[in-house]
């Protein structure tokens, strides 16, 4: 893996966003998407797919990756369009590329694999989608503004990355990443006045540092909807239970991701979906249609 890409991933209007109207001096594989619902398809920028089968190759072959989550976020999205997206570990993008597309006013790509972030930007430009989408070049961590290095997670996934140890600034590298907590983005969404939003989330076993350090976010604006990746972090009970007992307490119920319907099993070790819908027991209609 080719470890020095463009350092131009400068600040914008937030600390973290970066500049969409920068050129890349990097050719990508862009390819046009999959129809969804019979009316929404994008642009995605793919890794090179010999080495990337698990997403960039489905993606480059069938024009799609996780299709059944990323039509249920497109299908919530469209019914609403009062909402806004945030696509926390956004990989190269299929569902943020998708949230723009169909017109979601404010789209924000929380992901700190520089590769990954160039070929978001280059999706975005080729849309034209730049006054919708904010991609922040963070990793979510409890801490904001330091230093961690990245370790391979999964071989076929070249965007899929675990966060390994607080380290040194290294710009040349692009398995060093800078931090965020999830309400530094609160000056992000009084500015552009966000004020309900649904979640994306997949950051390998990295998912409760949404609920560590979101509480203001959750409290300030309403969040209806969190799809989460389960499958890895129920394995790590201080995480997972740190999940369950901040979702339960704020009044939301698990839902299976592959039927949409309620967890009834009380035990998350037992849930065996891949993904959990946390879903507000006031918005369970997010699961019709």
């Amino acid at each position: 893996m080719n470890q020095n890409h463009s350092r131009n991933l400068s600040n914008t209007n937030f600390e973290g966003s970066i500049d969409l109207n920068v050129i890349t001096n990097d050719s990508f594989q862009c390819v046009k998407t999959k129809l969804l619902l019979k009316e929404y398809r994008t642009t995605v920028c793919a890794h090179n797919i010999r080495k990337d089968t698990d997403v960039s190759g489905l993606i480059v072959r069938n024009g799609i990756w996780e299709e059944n989550l990323v039509t249920r976020i497109v299908r919530i999205l469209s019914m609403n369009r009062q909402l806004s997206f945030i696509d926390i570990g956004a990989n190269i993008g299929i569902y943020t590329m998708y949230a723009a597309k169909l017109g979601c006013k404010n789209v924000i790509a929380i992901e700190c694999f520089r590769p990954n972030v160039e070929r978001i930007r280059r999706a975005v430009q080729l849309e034209n989608v730049q006054n919708q989408v904010i991609i922040m070049a963070r990793a979510l961590y409890n801490k904001s503004n330091v230093y961690l290095s990245l370790r391979t997670n999964i071989a076929n996934n070249i965007g899929s990355q675990r966060l390994n140890a607080e380290v040194q600034n290294n710009e040349n590298n692009s398995l060093v990443v800078q931090t965020i907590r999830f309400d530094d983005l609160l000056p992000v969404v009084r500015k552009r006045d966000i004020r309900e939003a649904i979640i994306k989330i997949d950051i390998e076993t990295s998912e409760h540092h949404l609920c560590g350090t979101g509480e203001q976010m959750f409290s300030q604006i309403n969040i209806p909807f969190v799809m989460m990746e389960w499958a890895n972090i129920k394995e790590i009970p201080s995480r997972a239970n740190l999940v369950q007992e901040f979702f339960i307490k704020r009044g939301y119920i698990p839902f299976k991701s592959v039927t949409c319907e309620p967890e009834t099993e009380k035990d998350y070790r037992l849930w065996h979906s891949q993904d959990i819908f946390w879903i507000k027991k006031t918005h369970t209609h997010l699961c019709k249609g």
